[in-house]
């Protein structure tokens, strides 16, 4: 842990987040004419400073905070007749409205400023052509496969996958018309997105639409479920890495696939890799050792009397690469090579399904069915585990743990230029800023509704501990902490408690319904209720912040 490191980074982020804010106040007094008395980054004794005009600029001893001092704030303060003109309380209701707000305004803009920054930074975009295709959904249903490229949605031009997924989540149970390219082809296909829920932002429920498509293109590895197919008597096992067939080179499942259909009951000369034993006795690096085998597929008569070629190749995607010592997945039977066959009589066509099922029921008991290599089909029924954690900055996280996992191996296409990254770049920063001023909100309320418990918040301890966990990790992660925090307090500040701006807020609102400041009485009992309710959580923050980072160590 480097100390000095961890200092500079609290007081860099402290000092930043207060100057911004009080640049607000600052900026928007004097564009109104409100005389400023004083702009202190800091409370308690004055460290250096300096006069210039009527405003006194200084830095104060303790760096938590600051203020800037406008003149009048008070209605009652006594004011010279000559400044009379230049006080807060003299200035039209809305003046004084944007003069309180542009300080939680200003922490609100510099999070658009750092992400505009990021977005600018990009010059790449994946394109929105099809890599997997989940049979049984819409998009397989449709007619669309791996390798389309989807031109236009409901006659709107389509240039990146962010823009199709987008389109997509926003239209659940709604018809969309895709205008697709395969090949030389033009096609126009009719798509109706699932209405799925799911976790989004901070983890906070929402309902989007899906469709099962990815942009990721499976790679060609192979799953062997029968030791007695054409495939496992050729050589072959789970997880070979298929290369080629009869000569050419193979890229992708899907093209894997078409390859043995193209060789129907043909010969399949079939290049590939296998992993190998670990090179070195400290690391886990493995091998890839290159191999070639002769799969005659085999003929095989369906009641109905037609004819179909099997070779055993299956796809790797619901073979199990790894199970957790102890979890729910090895407690039951299930180990590496198996493969993962139905979910409560489901069959089981692809990993997420699995993954999406499994976390939208967390609490319930599922019968899973698997199949061991050459063994026969087995069934057992099974509970996830909550498991918690902390993370890097020492905040408990909970994760559910079935404990199978697979090797999900995959690329995608070409990335595409961002074309106009001016407008990207400031779309993306106002919507990413706007994303997380809508769950934060979510979130302060569920706290006030006790969905989230009060355990959840931090005071100066964490924050200073994030600072600097965040600036050990580099420059692009401080700023985005600082993003965070940023939104936090202005939002924070809105809120009606007086001592924060809201409750000028509150007051100024109050005043324009009943045509008259509230009086002198009311507001130092509404002040000494706002300290009250700010100093109860304060002290919640900081007991958490003992127990989080003092006693849970």
């Amino acid at each position: 842990m480097n100390l000095v490191l961890w200092a500079a980074a609290v007081v860099a982020l402290l000092g930043v987040l207060v100057f911004v804010h009080e640049l607000g106040h600052f900026l928007a007094a004097k564009v109104f004419g409100v005389k400023v008395l004083r702009f202190s980054l800091g409370f308690g004794p004055k460290l250096l400073g300096v006069t210039a005009g009527a405003t006194d600029y200084r830095l104060s001893l303790v760096p938590l905070g600051g203020y800037v001092r406008l003149l009048g704030e008070d209605p009652d303060e006594l004011v010279a007749q000559i400044d009379r003109d230049r006080t807060l309380f003299a200035k039209p209701l809305w003046q004084r409205y944007a003069i309180v707000v542009a300080g939680p305004l200003f922490n609100l803009l510099l999070p658009i400023g750092i992400y505009f920054v990021h977005y600018i930074g990009q010059r790449t975009l994946l394109p929105p052509t099809i890599g997997t295709v989940l049979s049984g959904l819409p998009a397989a249903n449709a007619g669309i496969v791996p390798g389309d490229r989807v031109e236009t949605v409901d006659g709107h031009a389509i240039r990146y996958w962010e823009q199709l997924e987008e389109t997509i989540a926003a239209s659940p149970d709604k018809t969309l018309r895709f205008g697709i390219r395969r090949g030389l082809e033009a096609e126009e296909r009719d798509v109706l997105p699932l209405r799925l829920e799911r976790s989004g932002t901070f983890r906070l429920h929402e309902t989007a639409g899906w469709i099962g498509v990815s942009p990721r293109f499976q790679l060609p590895e192979v799953g062997i479920a029968d030791p007695a197919s054409p495939a496992a008597q050729a050589g072959l096992r789970t997880f070979d890495f298929i290369t080629a067939v009869n000569g050419s080179a193979i890229t992708h499942w899907a093209e894997f696939e078409r390859a043995v259909a193209r060789a129907s009951a043909s010969p399949l000369r079939i290049s590939y890799l296998r992993g190998s034993h670990s090179a070195l006795p400290f690391a886990h690096v493995e091998v890839q050792e290159p191999g070639s085998a002769v799969v005659i597929p085999q003929a095989v008569f369906e009641p109905s009397g037609r004819r179909r070629f099997e070779t055993g190749l299956l796809s790797s995607e619901l073979f199990v690469y790894s199970v957790e010592p102890g979890s729910p997945a090895d407690r039951i039977g299930i180990r590496h090579g198996d493969q993962l066959l139905a979910l409560d009589g489901q069959t089981l066509i692809h990993w997420d399904i699995l993954r999406q099922r499994l976390a939208a029921d967390p609490d319930r008991t599922f019968q899973i069915a698997w199949m061991p290599p050459g063994g026969t089909r087995r069934e057992a029924s099974f509970k996830q585990e909550i498991r918690s954690h902390l993370d890097a900055y020492r905040q408990e996280e909970q994760r559910l743990v079935f404990g199978a996992t697979n090797r999900f191996a995959w690329k995608t296409d070409q990335p595409v230029p961002i074309r106009n990254r001016l407008f990207y770049a400031l779309g993306h920063s106002l919507s990413r800023t706007g994303q997380i001023v809508v769950a934060m909100s979510q979130g302060f309320v569920e706290i006030v509704r006790g969905q989230v418990p009060f355990s959840s918040l931090g005071g100066p301890i964490m924050i200073g501990y994030v600072a600097g966990v965040a600036a050990e990790q580099g420059l692009a992660q401080y700023l985005w902490l600082m993003a965070l925090l940023s939104i936090n307090i202005g939002l924070l500040n809105f809120l009606p408690i007086p001592i924060l701006d809201g409750g000028l807020l509150m007051f100024f609102t109050i005043e324009l319904l009943k045509g008259r400041p509230p009086s002198a009485r009311a507001r130092q009992i509404a002040s000494y209720v706002g300290l009250v309710v700010v100093v109860l959580l304060m002290t919640f923050a900081l007991k958490n912040d003992v127990v989080r980072f003092l006693l849970n160590r």
